[in-house]
């Protein structure tokens, strides 16, 4: 069964298929009836049937909570943003995946698997969208905060983001958005904290991995991975592809909870990089 999708575009003309979700199922009745889901539980069952309407109920809930976290910030990150018609740095454009942001809530749980002592590390979220990740990172004592995105028109609304947020417990000033295929991208000789939610193909990952273990082992530094999927079973490919070479070693996290404010829970890992140069081990 379809989710309640919509063609609305969001105020910078962007495709966004997280508004309008009620309007549509409202729409839905008007246009066959108050009986239609009668019909659909009928066609579909009732375990289908009810399934659907709590993802979509979810989806709402979360939706609300993203846009009133925009409005008490100042910002504009929320909605489930594709990427047709956008303006694409690099080759890789059918490579990418939907902009969907990170919920406050599932990004903070994910930060407790990970050093407290984040002072001379940067934060680097890899297809950073409207900037909501970079905004969350800046609660934290990073040295610096960079995004990554190929999307010249949500670069261009993460660089508005970065100048109005308003956060009074923000520790991280210094947040830059970097317009760029990640590809193609190269890391800074800091140590890292580098973020992914499920922003692109494997074949896109596989490059990008490779890149990152190269810099690692040219400029030798400490880096944690996390990698995020709310979709696709992304984390069951991007785990092996971290793994393979022994660069990186997988440490163990607590199941991620269910969130109000998180569309879809995140299927997460964290991995560390292996300074000695040993084997990489999965943890349980």
């Amino acid at each position: 069964m379809a989710e309640l999708e919509t063609e609305r575009l969001d105020r910078d003309g962007i495709q966004d298929r997280s508004a309008g979700r009620l309007a549509r199922a409202v729409r839905l009745l008007c246009e066959r009836g108050p009986l239609e889901p009668f019909r659909l539980v009928r066609r579909h069952g009732l375990a289908a049937s009810a399934s659907f309407v709590a993802r979509n109920v979810q989806h709402l809930v979360a939706d609300h909570l993203a846009r009133k976290w925009d409005r008490d910030h100042n910002v504009d990150t929320a909605g489930s943003i594709q990427l047709a018609g956008l303006s694409i740095v690099g080759p890789n454009r059918d490579q990418g995946n939907e902009c969907l942001c990170t919920s406050p809530k599932t990004f903070d749980f994910i930060m407790r698997s990970l050093p407290s002592d984040l002072g001379d590390c940067t934060f680097i979220d890899i297809g950073a969208g409207k900037s909501r990740t970079l905004l969350l990172a800046s609660r934290y004592p990073f040295a610096k905060v960079v995004g990554v995105e190929f999307a010249h028109e949500l670069v261009e609304i993460a660089i508005r983001n970065i100048a109005s947020f308003r956060g009074p417990a923000q520790k991280c000033r210094d947040i830059e958005i970097v317009e760029a295929d990640a590809a193609a991208y190269k890391f800074p000789p800091t140590p890292l904290v580098v973020y992914f939610y499920n922003p692109f193909s494997k074949q896109v990952f596989d490059i990008v991995i490779r890149n990152l273990a190269a810099s690692l082992r040219e400029n030798d530094r400490a880096c944690h991975l996390v990698y995020g999927s709310s979709s696709h079973a992304a984390i069951d490919w991007a785990r092996p592809a971290i793994l393979a070479g022994g660069a990186f070693e997988q440490l163990p996290t607590p199941p991620m909870p269910g969130f109000l404010d998180a569309v879809r829970k995140i299927d997460y890992a964290v991995f560390r990089y292996r300074r000695d140069g040993g084997e990489g081990t999965s943890a349980a």
